[in-house]
């Protein structure tokens, strides 16, 4: 299975759009997120998109720390938060860090070099989910944000668990995984390329879509933005959109909500003060569940019953605000998760 489609992974596959655009070309965050992307993919294949043999990147050209004009400041304390009040499992958070340490590369046809060290921290309801680190960089002859794969830990009862990895130059399947490509150093329309380049795990690519935008989110209003769409190559129902604004980077993403706070706004604005960041992982909030009324084995009778297979794994996970029995079943035609309420027994989804 992909890895960043465990179930917390998923559901974030399905979330609803965070930002409408309007024919005047701004983007507002005042109401409830619109609707879930529902295009069909405009592109569904690794060679629709610019990849490593067009990019021409040599590692002396390739540093950790620097400054592209759309992305968030990619320097050592650099800190901001996207927050998602409707998500259907609860209060969503993503917290961003630019940690004061680097991560060493040596990639055959490139060189060595090193790159930067980003973590992401996702919470629900207060309490640390995810947590993910990134190996970012910027290539100096061309200003482009790339990056170099990540490692990540789904965290449960504040205990990490490893959930998965993918490294450009390692092993990938029968090849060897790519960097991608995560923001151009300039930015221009219709521009397709890879933004992750493991075909075994975690591969995508994103296109340019608009730009001149403006986007008012609860950290601001941004003039200048654009929009890019990001297109998951292994799930292809998995499309994203993002809007990165000047100085600041991203402030929405269809998934992740829309930035509240950030240490590279002016400090005339509340929201550069990021001391919040860190700190629900320090208190973490305790969280209570009521103990499942529905046995494992009713629970697996139940899903067959949707779905009919053979089970694989049984796991208890919070789906759309309620404890589900998540029941992992192998059909004839490949894998299919069955989501079962621990309270009633009622088949509540499937993925």
């Amino acid at each position: 299975m992909d890895w960043r489609l465990s179930p917390f992974f998923r559901l974030r596959a399905v979330l609803t759009a965070a930002v409408v655009l309007s024919a005047a070309g701004s983007i507002t965050g005042s109401g409830a997120f619109a609707a879930e992307i529902k295009d069909a993919p405009r592109w569904t294949k690794g060679s629709d998109f610019s990849s490593l043999k067009d990019w021409n990147l040599k590692g002396e050209q390739i540093v950790p720390h620097g400054v592209n004009p759309l992305y968030y400041p990619i320097t050592p304390g650099h800190k901001h938060a996207l927050e998602r009040r409707d998500h259907p499992d609860g209060r969503y958070r993503k917290e961003t860090v630019v940690l004061d340490t680097a991560e060493d590369f040596d990639i055959r046809g490139i060189g060595k070099f090193k790159t930067a060290v980003v973590q992401e921290e996702e919470y629900l309801d207060g309490a640390l989910a995810q947590r993910t680190l990134n190996w970012i960089a910027l290539d100096r002859a061309t200003n482009n944000v790339l990056s170099f794969g990540e490692v990540s830990w789904k965290i449960e009862d504040g205990k990490p668990s490893f959930t998965g990895t993918w490294r450009a130059g390692d092993p990938d399947g029968d090849g060897v995984a790519e960097p991608g490509l995560l923001m151009p150093g300039t930015f221009k329309v219709g521009e397709r390329y890879i933004y992750a380049g493991s075909k075994s795990t975690s591969y995508g690519g994103a296109e340019n879509m608009e730009e001149g935008l403006q986007a008012t989110v609860p950290a601001g209003t941004f003039k200048s933005c654009v929009r890019v769409r990001e297109q998951d190559l292994i799930d292809l129902k998995d499309i994203n959109d993002k809007i990165w604004c000047p100085e600041v980077g991203l402030v929405s993403d269809t998934s992740d909500g829309k930035l509240v706070i950030s240490n590279a706004l002016p400090s005339s604005n509340p929201a550069s003060n990021v001391s919040s960041i860190g700190k629900l992982r320090d208190k973490p909030a305790k969280q209570k569940s009521a103990a499942a009324k529905v046995s494992i084995a009713d629970a697996k009778r139940v899903a067959l019953q949707r779905m009919p297979g053979k089970v694989t794994d049984v796991t208890i996970e919070k789906k759309r605000g309620r404890n589900v029995y998540v029941v992992e079943i192998q059909t004839g035609s490949g894998e299919v998760d069955v989501f079962v309420d621990t309270q009633t027994g009622e088949v509540v989804g499937t993925d």
